[in-house]
């Protein structure tokens, strides 16, 4: 089994360094700037496992491998999601062995290919009730039903909208970082911080950085 473990944390690392993009030969610019709600209904959506070249039968089922193994797969398939923006994120402590059975039950999922906003890996399937996930008595759907329990359907104007996009996502920082939160902090999302033409804080990787249009498939 460790032979086949080793080439499998090979197969995952290959996929990790070499991210196929379907919108890599369009430059991006800040202007191309779009809400979180605007880029999740558009984003270009393709199967995890043909994305990544790694399939569900792949991963080892976890009551076969020992402690290590699945820490280390469990560690190279979130450093792979990262790579794919498609990340695996817990807002409470749930045991490895639990998180790497969610990413392997939950492999084949359909993945959105975002650009601007974090994609996040899927813990429920569709159509499952609360605490019926992959995670089972781990399941988040507690934590965000009270981050989101003030939330009121309406419609906003962009700048609300955002403005409120900004206090969630304080809220979620604050949460999860509890006193180091700031450093996580949403610059894109305060407008305090837009430059003088209104375009959102850019992270020092803006239009005058001539010959790094490449930044976003780092």
């Amino acid at each position: 089994m460790e032979r086949y473990i080793e080439q499998l944390l090979a197969d995952i690392d290959f996929a990790s360094a070499n991210v196929s993009m379907p919108f890599a030969g369009r430059e991006l610019h800040l202007h191309d700037w779009i809400s979180p709600n605007e880029e999740d209904l558009t984003a270009p959506v393709r199967n995890l496992e043909e994305w990544t070249g790694i399939r569900q039968e792949q991963l080892p089922p976890h009551e076969k491998l020992t402690d290590d193994q699945v820490l280390r797969l469990l560690n190279a398939l979130k450093k792979m999601l990262d790579a794919y923006n498609w990340s695996f994120v817990l807002q409470t402590e749930v045991p490895e062995r639990i998180q790497y059975a969610a990413i392997r039950d939950n492999f084949h999922q359909q993945a959105k290919i975002k650009r601007w906003h974090d994609g996040f890996f899927e813990h429920c399937k569709p159509g499952t009730q609360h605490g019926k996930c992959a995670l089972g008595e781990y399941c988040q759907c507690a934590f965000y039903a009270e981050l989101f329990k003030d939330m009121v359907d309406e419609d906003l104007a962009p700048e609300e909208e955002r403005a409120r996009e900004l206090e969630w996502e304080i809220t979620r920082l604050k949460k999860k970082y509890d006193d180091d939160w700031m450093k996580y902090y949403p610059y894109h999302l305060d407008s305090k911080y837009d430059d003088e033409n209104g375009k959102p804080h850019d992270y020092g990787f803006g239009d005058e950085e001539e010959g790094n249009d490449d930044w976003w498939k780092k």
